[in-house]
């Protein structure tokens, strides 16, 4: 399972806030406030950090989602921030070999239980 901690940029999202509403499963009208991004994966990572248990790639970033009009208009992307992925190492790890056990033989007899 890959995880992705993503950052955001506090100040660029004020702006970005919108509110809708919807009818939940009782039926009651429920009003949301949310911010609505894309999560883009980098074509090439970057290593921000390198120890000798980890290392942190930036993989990813977040920017705000371009109207049609925006994309045709081939205005600049408005990036609100990024994300970062772990790699643990796998040299620190240590394999224990299970020991096999063989079953012990079933003595059948003539008993009905």
């Amino acid at each position: 399972m890959a995880e992705i901690q993503v950052t955001l940029d506090a100040s660029k999202l004020r702006n970005l806030v919108s509110s809708r509403a919807y009818k939940n499963k009782e039926g009651q009208e429920v009003q949301v406030q949310e911010i609505k991004f894309k999560l883009v994966e980098v074509k090439e990572p970057k290593t921000i950090f390198t120890s000798d248990k980890y290392k942190i790639n930036k993989t990813h970033f977040a920017c705000v989602i371009q109207t049609k009009e925006e994309r045709e208009a081939k205005a600049d992307t408005i990036y609100i921030g990024e994300g970062f992925t772990t790699i643990w190492n796998a040299d620190n790890v240590q394999v224990h070999q299970a020991e096999v056990i063989s079953p012990k033989p079933v003595v059948e007899d003539d008993l009905p239980f």
